[in-house]
């Protein structure tokens, strides 16, 4: 039987912000460096990056790197207001990366309104390269957030926006240390996004000690640098 679920969400005003580019080159490989407006307290992170970030390529994506890894209990809400380029095979890649010289990722694809295919994939050292969910159409929604959450005793959860397409997914703890976008899987395509930008908000901690931690990982959501917790509402249909 299928879990209905309730979502009762608020809203704040967000500052609104230029973002500003700057390059810089590694020995291993070309990187790109942002300087956005980042807000942070004790317990949460915020940033924005722009929809020029979904036109880099595999091999040189955009980063984030957090001044410190959010160990074991997180919670990152992805907000994607990226304008796309009108094709099926527009997307924007999201890689949640543990610190090196861990192999572990999670990986986020989230194609154009033509066709919203999505998958979600988890990479580890043992296992290698799985996607735990991936649909051609209707993959993800702009309704609601996407959100990844990890935290001990419950594992990995993820929502497309729609609902909770993995829950409670045992990794092995993921201490998130980077975020990586890119769109582009050779240099020379075209453009996946023209216009817009996408939001990220990490609440991580002691959980445990927070209403928080007693809500599904999965349906909790961090915005414009305050923890908002979603009100979940799960009823069993025996029909």
């Amino acid at each position: 039987m299928m879990n209905q679920i309730t979502l009762l969400s608020i809203t704040i005003t967000i500052i609104a912000f230029h973002p500003t580019l700057s390059f810089a080159q590694g020995q291993q490989q070309d990187t790109l460096q942002h300087k956005y407006q980042v807000v942070k307290t004790k317990n949460s992170e915020r940033f924005v990056l722009p929809f020029t970030v979904a036109n880099m390529d595999r091999k040189n994506p955009a980063v984030y790197v957090y001044d410190k890894p959010k160990n074991t209990n997180w919670i990152l809400t992805m907000q994607n207001n990226l304008s796309y380029a009108v094709r099926q095979d527009a997307k924007a890649v999201v890689i949640l990366k543990e610190p090196p010289p861990s192999e572990k990722f999670i990986e986020i694809a989230m194609f154009s309104d033509v066709s919203k295919k999505f998958w979600a994939a988890i990479n580890t050292h043992d296992a290698g390269y799985i996607r735990v969910y991936e649909r051609n159409t209707d993959g993800w929604s702009r309704d609601q957030p996407i959100i990844i959450a990890h935290a001990n005793n419950q594992g990995l959860s993820i929502t497309n926006g729609k609902r909770i397409i993995v829950d409670r997914l045992s990794v092995n703890g993921f201490n998130l240390g980077s975020i990586a976008i890119y769109g582009k899987d050779d240099p020379q395509a075209p453009i996946n996004t023209y216009a817009g930008n996408i939001t990220f908000d990490v609440a991580f901690g002691e959980l445990a000690n927070s209403p928080i931690y007693y809500l599904p990982l999965g349906m909790l959501v961090g915005v414009g640098g305050t923890v908002v917790a979603f009100l979940v509402v799960k009823k069993r249909d025996k029909s």
